[in-house]
């Protein structure tokens, strides 16, 4: 075996990936040459894809002792394929778009995600596209507990029919905005309570808090709650620490939530953790 026919055993096996796109082409490639050298046949084709947005390959051979060598090597690219964006092959991480997960980087995540904004002319958009005019809506439906809003533009059910949710940036603006005339009448007071009952959070600094959760940052207020006084012991450690997480980002929520104007903010919002309380929370978590 020479380093030319490894080389063709590669590339002849990369089309055999079935993947979104060429983020993962390099690590595929080295997968594949790592199977040339632990001895695969290379005669026999290799078989992968994408599933879950985690990269999966597979293979089967006789030989018990090659089968143990291919699943290390299938186990470490699996690994690295959850960190690695799938479109441009930089750092990812395991995201959801609707209801798939996908491993992509920051930028390709954001450019996936929808974005709803209205415009003056009352026209609703999606990523810069005009999905529909909100004067054209002739009826409104909400769902789950008011997270889902689906409006229609046609005389009948199945015509123009278009559904927004809760985890798109902008959602509540746009419920806000679409007349209550348009529900039916078993949902319109409990639309108007939700605007007009909403109180301030403390920790994000939005007038978002409706019952027991905020509706931007999707944290629970201050109770004296014998679990929360246990694990915090007072109100400014679970604002503090909360306010961390906000700032830390993980999954990057607030990169995609910096377009929302669904709720105003507070004047005069505290933040309660300092630099020093910051470098000290990252020590815990990382």
């Amino acid at each position: 075996m020479n380093t030319e026919e490894i080389n063709l055993f590669v590339e002849r096996n990369l089309t055999n990936f079935s993947v979104n796109s060429t983020g993962w082409n390099d690590l595929i490639r080295k997968l594949l040459f790592e199977f040339a050298i632990a001895g695969w046949n290379l005669e026999h084709p290799v078989f992968g894809k994408e599933k879950f947005g985690e990269l999966r390959c597979y293979t089967y051979s006789e030989d018990e002792a090659l089968n143990i060598r291919l699943k290390n090597i299938k186990d470490k690219y699996s690994q690295l394929s959850v960190k690695t964006c799938e479109i441009c092959g930089s750092e990812g991480k395991m995201r959801t778009i609707g209801s798939w997960q996908t491993t992509l980087c920051l930028n390709h995540f954001l450019e996936q995600q929808p974005v709803i904004e209205i415009d003056d002319q009352q026209n609703v958009k999606l990523n810069n596209k005009t999905v529909l005019n909100i004067k054209n809506v002739v009826k409104a439906e909400v769902e789950y507990d008011l997270q889902k809003l689906c409006l229609y533009t046609g005389k009948n059910d199945w015509e123009g029919k278009k559904y927004f949710s809760w985890q798109e940036p902008n959602y509540y603006l746009l419920l806000k905005t679409i007349p209550l005339s348009l529900f039916p009448k078993d949902t319109q007071l409990e639309i108007y309570m939700l605007f007009q009952s909403l109180n301030d959070c403390e920790i994000c600094g939005h007038k978002a808090v409706y019952q027991r959760s905020c509706l931007r940052c999707h944290q629970e207020p201050w109770n004296n709650s014998a679990y929360l006084i246990e694990d915090y012991g007072e109100k400014s450690n679970y604002i503090k620490e909360c306010q961390m997480d906000i700032f830390l980002d993980e999954d990057d929520y607030e990169k995609y939530f910096i377009a929302d104007r669904s709720f105003e903010k507070i004047p005069d919002h505290k933040i309660l953790f300092s630099p020093d309380d910051l470098r000290e929370y990252e020590k815990l978590l990382f």
